[in-house]
């Protein structure tokens, strides 16, 4: 359920009390016109009484903010800003961004929680990254975050989980997130009537697939 900050809370008792005030004063000046009924003019003054309180209230509430400074919903949204300062270390080492859990991922600028797990996530759907600039493709992820990080991680190819083109199955092929339905018919197909694919060269001689979509997926074929 949402609740109210206390401000708007106090601001809405407020003018629920001016209303109520009004209405009674209107309903008193039509049955006693040309006199102030009794009582009025004493819930008046508590009245005011209660909004002076709320105005001080406020302004003790808006000192004691300003003087803790910044809260951490202000300073950081999680997956989307930098983390807090006292996650981050100065001068890290590059880190293996296809060995890193996301522990590992939180000092890197502008990397919280949300991203680090998409990174991962990411990465075991591709089998690990090539390139640094596949992080454009991690969901949400914006462009200048990968360009703050870039110089703080390192590829390890040794760690990339490739695909044996000679023997992988239809739906292997088929669960990684380069390849199409369309793409993997047409790989078992040419598989089926050649044999053993020797390279990506050959494939793209033979036309079998898109060069765009070959140029993507080399990284990860082993043609042994």
């Amino acid at each position: 359920m949402y609740l109210l900050p206390r401000g708007e809370q106090r601001a809405l008792v407020g003018v629920t009390l001016l209303l109520i005030l009004s209405l009674l004063v209107r309903i008193a000046v039509q049955i006693f016109p040309g006199r102030d009924p009794a009582g009025v003019e004493e819930f008046t003054r508590e009245a005011r009484a209660i909004m002076a309180a709320l105005a001080r209230a406020d302004s003790l509430d808006q000192v004691g903010r300003e003087s803790l400074g910044p809260t951490r919903r202000s300073t950081y949204r999680e997956g989307y800003s930098t983390p807090p300062a006292g996650i981050q270390r100065e001068n890290p080492e590059p880190l293996n961004i296809n060995r890193a859990d996301s522990a590992d991922l939180l000092p890197l600028p502008g990397i919280g929680p949300v991203f680090a797990g998409r990174i991962i996530k990411y990465r075991k759907l591709l089998g690990g990254y090539v390139t640094v600039d596949q992080l454009a493709e991690v969901y949400g992820m914006p462009g200048e975050t990968i360009d703050l990080i870039r110089n703080h991680v390192f590829i390890d190819s040794s760690a990339i989980r490739k695909i044996r083109l000679d023997s992988a199955s239809f739906r292997e092929l088929l669960r990684h997130p380069y390849l199409e339905y369309e793409d993997v018919k047409a790989l078992v197909e040419y598989r089926d009537f050649k044999g053993d694919i020797s390279s990506i060269n050959e494939l793209k001689t033979n036309h079998v697939l898109y060069d765009s979509t070959l140029n993507k997926i080399d990284g990860y074929f082993d043609f042994r």
